[in-house]
């Protein structure tokens, strides 16, 4: 019987050796058959595209993992991988794991080497209609902890627009800034799946309470233009 869970990434060089090596100490260590979702962690641009997917693809083709994903990447390398995929029949990424929240970084704003999602990446996940999964959503508590400030990169002039909006939005739902920013990711275009972390059976209810929010369009509005209002 053939099993399998969701997520699991590597970290290390995209060399085809290295790919099926980590993947399968990966089974050994979920005692797993398969893997649902194997990710592409970091770009890695000292080794060709067509190494990466061939090996990628084989192991699609062994059975050992059903999907693979990028992560880090820009939106002209995921362009150069689809690329590669279809000019040599390979597997390709099917979603983009990517830093993401509702609040927008400042131009420039580098977190190396993490790499935040921009207009050009939503752009091409929405041509393309590839899922984009939002890691970092809630930015570690920012949103609704005294005890945690925005991070530098966040600090941008409509910063504080934004969160008046959240907080207003918030206000007239009756939940956390939290759920609607959750809410906010479901309501996107494209849609964005956010990757939730807690640590307390409060939090799991806090994020799970957020599906049952619904914004309106004019909510929605005032969220993604806060300056207009």
């Amino acid at each position: 019987m053939t099993q399998s869970r969701l997520p699991y990434s590597i970290n290390m060089r995209l060399r085809a050796s290295q790919i099926e090596a980590e993947c399968d100490k990966s089974l050994r260590r979920l005692q797993v058959d398969t893997i649902d979702l194997f990710y592409a962690h970091c770009d890695d641009r000292q080794t060709p595209l067509e190494e990466t997917l061939g090996a990628f693809d084989s192991l699609v083709k062994a059975g050992k993992v059903r999907y693979v994903g990028a992560s880090n990447y820009l939106a002209w390398r995921l362009a150069e991988a689809d690329a590669v995929s279809q000019t040599h029949d390979l597997v390709s990424y099917c979603c983009i794991q990517q830093r993401y929240t509702y609040l927008r970084p400042v131009p420039g704003a580098s977190f190396s080497p993490q790499v935040a999602a921009n207009d050009d990446l939503l752009d091409f996940c929405r041509s393309r209609e590839m899922t984009m999964l939002a890691y970092s959503p809630l930015l570690t508590g920012a949103y609704t902890r005294s005890d945690r400030e925005f991070m530098q990169q966040y600090q941008g002039p409509d910063s504080d627009a934004c969160i008046e909006a959240l907080r207003q939005v918030s206000v007239e739902l009756n939940a956390t800034p939290n759920q609607v920013v959750y809410a906010w990711m479901w309501r996107h275009t494209p849609p964005v799946i956010p990757i939730l972390g807690v640590s307390t059976s409060a939090q799991l209810s806090e994020n799970l309470g957020a599906l049952e929010l619904v914004l309106t369009d004019d909510q929605v509005s005032r969220l993604n233009h806060p300056t207009a209002y």
